[in-house]
């Protein structure tokens, strides 16, 4: 088991090497919606669920999140759906039943 974890920790410093540089996000959202809360603070709550990529290269996908939310309700979605926010597109059917309530 070591021999194996040995060699794919050398195929990620290969593959991804990092040399100690910080993490990149690229954030999608749609043009025109305003949040309730800044991009910044989502992010941080997304930090503190656990609903931000552990990659070196992520993206946050913030056009699934209903319009009209005030900052409270966004907090609360982004907790209980930061998961869905992660990579291109976010998770479609979760946020769509979402949307239907």
């Amino acid at each position: 088991m070591k021999a194996i974890d040995s060699r794919i920790r050398r195929l990620q410093s290969r593959l991804c090497p990092d040399g100690g540089q910080e993490q990149r996000l690229w954030v999608t959202v749609l043009a025109g919606c305003e949040l309730a809360l800044d991009l910044d603070r989502c992010a941080d709550i997304l930090d503190e669920c656990g609903g931000f990529p552990s990659t070196r290269f992520g993206v946050l996908h913030f056009c699934g999140i209903p319009d009209g939310l005030n900052a409270k309700e966004l907090e609360t979605f982004l907790r209980k759906n930061g998961a869905a926010t992660r990579g291109l597109g976010g998770n479609q059917a979760q946020m769509s039943a979402d949307r239907s309530r």
